[in-house]
């Protein structure tokens, strides 16, 4: 597994936009079904519980359909090991899987921003797609000032909508420690993205992994689901 700045490319023979494939069941992971199609142009987010678990069969999936698969980590839940046996479920050699997927992690707020606007674009390929894991969670570091924090999420969601542009883009989002102060992050991002699935208690159900219509304005179930998204 390669870190996201190594400069070394990774040759995309298949598109992740070829067919409307969603993320495969994991044992562990309580996956939404169905998923909406990954594919480049659109943004998924999803937030709740088993989010390292899902990573790992997301980062697989890509693997297996040899996309460049590029994940910035700043919320440490992405697995290796996880990886590695979602892999092998999906018949894809360990070493392989590992030579697909570039991580990089940031532990503050301002490196996160910095990853996605100087590392990410030269790495990204046609048919890429990009996991953020946690594109929330350092933008509630109460050590620095709130109104620094604001305007470093409003560069976040800028870049993001520029890298769902040319990618898959598929942001996972731990719940936040109860009782930290909700300063609607989530409902800023949710405004980029395409889809928005909560993970966790039953799969599926009414409300959950709506696709927005072309905006605005936004019917009351789309309203609603942004507004779940905002307590994030």
């Amino acid at each position: 597994m390669r870190p996201l700045n190594s400069g070394a490319g990774l040759r995309a023979r298949h598109r992740l936009g070829d067919t409307a494939v969603t993320l495969p069941r994991n044992r562990g992971a309580q996956l939404p079904a169905p998923l909406p199609p990954l594919q480049p142009g659109r943004g998924v987010l999803l937030w709740g519980e088993s989010l390292r678990q899902v990573a790992a069969a997301a980062a697989a999936w890509g693997a297996a359909r040899e996309a460049p698969v590029l994940v910035v980590d700043a919320a440490n839940r992405f697995d290796p090991y996880g990886l590695v046996r979602e892999a092998r479920a999906r018949g894809l050699a360990p070493r392989e899987a590992l030579a697909r997927v570039q991580v990089a992690r940031a532990f503050t707020c301002h490196q996160l921003v910095r990853l996605l606007r100087e590392s990410l674009p030269p790495a990204l390929q046609p048919g890429s797609l990009v996991m953020v894991l946690g594109p929330v969670s350092l933008f509630y570091d109460e050590q620095v000032p709130l109104g620094e924090r604001r305007r470093l999420f409003r560069d976040l969601t800028r870049l993001c909508a520029a890298i769902k542009a040319q990618a898959a883009l598929l942001l996972l989002q731990p719940l936040l420690p109860r009782g930290a102060p909700n300063r609607h992050f989530g409902r800023l991002l949710a405004r980029v993205m395409d889809v928005w699935v909560e993970v966790g208690g039953e799969i599926g159900g009414e409300g959950r992994g709506l696709q927005s219509p072309s905006p605005p304005p936004l019917p009351t179930p789309y309203k609603n689901l942004v507004a779940q998204a905002s307590s994030l």
